[in-house]
């Protein structure tokens, strides 16, 4: 017997549950930095302050536990179960379905596909009280889901979602060897602009999730995934540190990181995380590589690749020129892998046109890999030298991971393929094009051998200058998933050669191609196409939605790890007066958690971007004032600058005392109307 269920689960719910789980629902889909918001306006900042009041998510989230778990006991029946949309409130194409069985029992989950072979099929362990996690329902419309308990007996439900927007992506599938395509894994899409999608055979889109980052996501060996945190602390893309959750949008634990996340982390075989990140004062960025421990969060050993280098000029890469990058960035690490077997750790240098190996123990460096010239402070000694037939050096690579048999494997941009110094030589136009590369290297000969590529035959249709990456599907170079993710095509100049500064431009078309390889063939290809920048995909992964050993986990509280360290003061270039202090006009926000307080707003000014003064946070007690850089974007337009801003400060280095918020902004000192205690 079939039944459609829209899942209005607060209408089944008791009146207090169902505040509950609403209060607990929209403070679980806020991120961190908008959990506590306020807007100020005039006549407030003649009252005394108001002080900002800490918001726990993991409370929230416990609510909705709570309120799951209540569900749990009330009884329902297999055959007609409780289906509740989205629980977490943000994962919108998942649901669950609650119902309890007279004897313990397990059984299977099947959500049917548009066809067959795109079934999904997942599997619930024995219990009395039953609380199944349901995932890829499709996006605004009906999906048949089948439960079997472990004796054959079935239910048959019909279950509509929500429409979400996913006009940015055009996605196309094709399928050139089905018997090749191992239909049990569907594809995680890591796109640009923060969204994360799991996408079928057929393109359809079976999972939608938008609340965290989405550079450098892994699942791990418990098969929750991991991302960035939401919360930006400096640039556009260095996050406060990273998140465990599942499929269902629970969060089980965040890790706060002195300095950030950036672009990716490893899971190591003891547990604990080998983080990229950037200096802990941010004073040089993808440069520093932080092992947190998985426990406590705590920093148990980093790496500054200043003191293995030197910050210098050598290898400059000539993509420094057309990445957009500030000087600070003269590394660019997009990517780290850790070689237990030799104690080998590996970044990916994009500014430098290398990976370097560095011995983790005593941070020394090992070796180079990468076109030696331009390095003029390293012994050439650390350097390999080709051998054998079509070898090619690969220059702006991303994501450097090893195979079983050591074989080293990345995905090289090919941007310029020309070092910065030569840079009017780079290559340009329909001769541009990507790869992704395998070597093989010998430490002792100190020599390199390169034995696969994919792409250059693609031409500069697959040409992607910027993220992209390439990935074993079983540690051998026989199963590949290669993202190519960054095309960007102009029609009025018929031209694909373009860098991460026309990213955010109008006017292109912007195609990822994420193509899985057998034995060396291609066999199926993703196509993600649209007009922003949203249609650039970082990388991907290839997964079994439902992974063995990550079931939805009700009982489990979730917990705040680790912390971002004192966030280092600034010097203002003029003294701040506060004896002529001006109202913070409305529209700003203000808010604070376990981790940091934090402030976004924005004002229109008369000044121009290349004058605006630098903006600052200021925190004031009767004793002290402590300032801090505030993050402005500007945009110019009719003689007027709107400027964007954004803020914040940890606990760290404040505790104890009660702290007055005030800003300065253009040149001006306006007070907040509120206070912070930590």
């Amino acid at each position: 017997m079939k039944r459609k269920l829209y899942a209005t689960w607060l209408k089944t719910l008791s009146v207090a549950a169902a505040l509950t789980l609403s209060t607990s629902l929209m403070a679980c889909t806020a991120a961190a930095e908008s959990s506590t918001e306020a807007a100020i306006s005039d006549s407030e900042t003649d009252a005394e302050t108001t002080p900002l009041e800490e918001t726990d998510i993991f409370a929230s989230q416990s609510a909705t536990d709570a309120a799951l778990q209540q569900e749990a006991a009330a009884g329902y029946s297999f055959e007609s179960p409780l289906v509740v949309l989205n629980p977490y409130g943000n994962s919108p194409l998942t649901a669950v379905a609650i119902f309890s069985t007279d004897e313990e029992t397990g059984g299977t989950i099947t959500v049917k596909g548009k066809s067959e072979e795109n079934d999904i099929y997942g599997t619930f362990e024995a219990a009395t009280d039953h609380i199944v996690p349901i995932y890829g329902l499709y996006n605004g419309d009906t999906t048949e889901v089948v439960l079997t308990l472990d004796d054959g007996t079935s239910t048959t439900l019909e279950i509509t979602t929500e429409a979400v927007d996913t006009s940015y992506w055009n996605i196309e599938a094709e399928m050139l060897d089905s018997e090749a395509y191992d239909y049990s894994t569907m594809t995680l899409t890591m796109q640009s602009g923060g969204t994360l999608l799991i996408i079928d055979s057929a393109g359809d889109i079976r999972w939608y999730f938008n609340s965290l980052g989405t550079q450098g996501v892994h699942q791990l060996s418990n098969g929750h995934l991991m991302a960035p945190a939401s919360y930006t602390i400096s640039g556009t893309y260095y996050k406060s540190g990273l998140v465990e959750f599942d499929l269902s949008g629970k969060y089980y634990r965040e890790y706060a990181i002195p300095g950030g996340e950036h672009h990716d982390f490893q899971e190591l075989s003891n547990g604990n995380l080998l983080v990229a990140s950037n200096s802990p004062d941010l004073s040089s960025v993808e440069d520093y590589i932080v092992e947190i421990d998985r426990e406590t969060g705590e920093v148990v050993w980093e790496l500054d690749m200043k003191d293995v280098l030197g910050d210098t000029d050598d290898g400059a890469s000539a993509s420094i020129a057309t990445d957009g990058s500030d000087d600070i960035d003269w590394l660019h690490n997009n990517s780290l892998w850790y070689d237990e077997e030799n104690d080998l750790l590996l970044i990916s240098a994009r500014h430098k046109d290398a990976i370097v190996a560095v011995n983790k123990t005593d941070k020394t460096l090992a070796w180079i890999l990468g076109d030696p010239d331009g390095w003029e402070t390293i012994d050439e000694s650390y350097f390999f030298t080709p051998v054998g037939d079509d070898f090619e050096w690969f220059y702006a690579e991303h994501q450097v991971t090893m195979l079983d048999n050591g074989d080293i494997m990345l995905f090289d941009n090919g941007t310029a393929k020309v070092k910065y110094y030569d840079n009017e030589n780079r290559v340009t136009g329909d001769d541009v094009y990507s790869r992704a590369v395998i070597y093989r290297i010998d430490t002792e000969a100190m020599t390199v051998e390169q034995i696969f590529e994919y792409g250059k035959e693609r031409g500069a249709e697959w040409y992607s200058d910027w993220i992209s990456g390439a990935i074993s599907l079983d540690g051998t170079q026989n199963a590949l998933q290669i993202t190519a993710g960054s095309n960007l095509y102009s029609e009025e100049e018929d031209s694909h050669d373009y860098g991460p500064i026309y990213q955010l431009a109008s006017g292109y078309t912007s195609t990822s191609h994420i193509d899985r390889l057998i034995d060396g063939e291609l066999i199926f290809e993703l196509t993600i196409s649209g007009d922003t920048f949203r249609s650039q995909t970082y990388r991907t992964l290839v997964l079994s939605v439902y992974t063995e050993g990550a079931a939805l986990d009700v009982t489990q509280t979730g917990v705040l790890l680790g912390s971002l360290g004192e966030k280092s003061t600034v010097e203002p270039e003029e003294e701040i007066s506060f004896e002529n202090t001006e109202a913070l006009p409305d529209g700003w926000t203000f808010s604070r958690d376990a981790t940091k307080a934090t402030l976004s707003g924005s004002f229109i000014t008369e000044t121009a971007a290349a004058d605006l003064a630098d903006g600052y946070l200021v925190l004031k007690n009767d004793d002290e004032t402590k300032v801090y850089s505030l993050t402005q974007t500007t945009t110019e337009s009719d003689g007027t600058t709107t400027v964007a801003v954004k803020g914040w400060v940890s606990p760290d280095g404040l505790e104890g005392s009660t702290w007055e918020i005030y800003l300065v902004l253009d040149g001006v000192t306006y007070e907040s109307g509120y206070s912070v205690e930590f």
